[in-house]
């Protein structure tokens, strides 16, 4: 990847949205909008205007859950062809609409096999090649999570994946060169990862779970549903805060609106979060099978996601310091001469600057 950046636009910290959980941050790049303005607003949750509850990948049965516009959803509303592996919720009937070509979750599908349809995809005849290709690997978080971000097998994990972008990008060259495919690349995370240590666990069972709320662990936060209009928050709110000694807190109600985390059904009367190396875990610390966890904040430096850009649509040797996650959606809008909705959260920033004249 260091090698591809080289040759295109990289951006050094890329912010993320909060919750820095996995669905709500690809929804928030694939829809250009805050978690609340998508719906998704960590990878489990309830809505006080819901019975039931989401969990990942829900929407694929029931799209209610979801709002905005997915790209893969605007390029196919106009006239496009997208083509998706794995992507969070890209299997989804949004607005009714699907991908041309899509793909139901399976992580067993081999790296070299999602590379091996990608390229497959973009080798396509010129009026049948999908306009949009998204691919999406989850090894090195699955390390990240299991060994710690600073382990040989997190490094191992990172090593496979850039040997299938290499892959990928090889193949992409050369449609450009014979083909004159004119295909650019958007690499990117969706978070970053701390490292967690079991000795400072918070166990969720010594945690209040009163009846009239339903209580979701987030692992970096728990969210308390008021369910009954009954229930006494002000005295969840004490309880909480005679527990906390230190390792936990209230997020206050300025603090959620400074992370746009307001305003919708699904944000809960309270939410109370801890920073790295502690996790709220269901027994705390007693197994030692997590030592890496991401969905802190954005100012939790280790948030930090990265972006590379490359190809004919973007700029070489170019590096932006900083970027937001929300940046992308507009810039691959402008990129893939697509209009773009009209409520999106960013008009792309900084990371306007990649763009090459189109």
């Amino acid at each position: 990847m260091s090698a591809i950046a080289s040759h295109g636009t990289r951006v050094t910290k890329l912010h993320t949205v909060y919750p820095s959980k996995t669905f709500p941050a690809h929804l928030s790049i694939a829809t250009g909008l805050y978690p609340t303005g998508h719906g998704v607003v960590d990878n489990r949750f309830c809505r006080s205007d819901r019975a039931d509850c989401y969990r990942m990948g829900h929407g694929r049965k029931d799209p209610t859950w979801l709002a905005g516009t997915p790209l893969w959803t605007l390029v196919e509303q106009q006239g496009g062809r997208a083509s998706t592996f794995f992507w969070p919720e890209s299997d989804a009937p949004i607005a009714g609409t699907l991908p041309t070509d899509y793909r139901l979750y399976d992580g067993r599908i081999p790296h070299e096999k999602r590379v091996a349809q990608a390229v497959e995809w973009l080798s396509l005849p010129k009026g049948a090649r999908p306009d949009l290709v998204t691919l999406y690997f989850s090894a090195v978080d699955s390390a990240g999570h299991t060994f710690g971000p600073e382990s040989r097998e997190t490094r191992a994990a990172i090593a496979e994946i850039d040997e299938q972008i290499a892959r990928l990008w090889r193949s992409i060259e050369s449609l450009n060169v014979n083909d004159d495919a004119q295909i650019s690349l958007l690499l990117l995370s969706d978070h970053g990862m701390a490292e967690v240590d079991p000795k400072t666990f918070i166990d969720t069972n010594d945690l209040p779970r009163p009846q009239g709320f339903k209580r979701i662990n987030g692992s970096t936060r728990v969210t308390y549903y008021q369910r009954d209009p009954e229930a006494d928050l002000a005295a969840l709110a004490r309880e909480l805060d005679e527990l906390a000694d230190g390792r936990f807190w209230r997020v206050a109600p300025d603090t959620l609106a400074e992370r746009h985390f307001v305003d919708h059904p699904a944000v809960g009367q309270i939410i109370v979060e801890t920073a790295p190396p502690r996790v709220f875990r269901h027994g705390g610390g007693t197994r030692a099978d997590l030592r890496g966890m991401h969905g802190y904040p954005d100012d939790v430096e280790d948030m930090a996601a990265f972006l590379v850009a490359v190809g004919p649509g973007f700029h070489s040797g170019l590096v932006i310091p900083e970027a937001h996650q929300l940046d992308v959606y507009p810039v691959a809008a402008r990129l893939l001469s697509l209009q773009a909705p009209v409520d999106l959260a960013s008009d792309g920033g900084d990371l306007v600057r990649a763009l090459r004249e189109q």
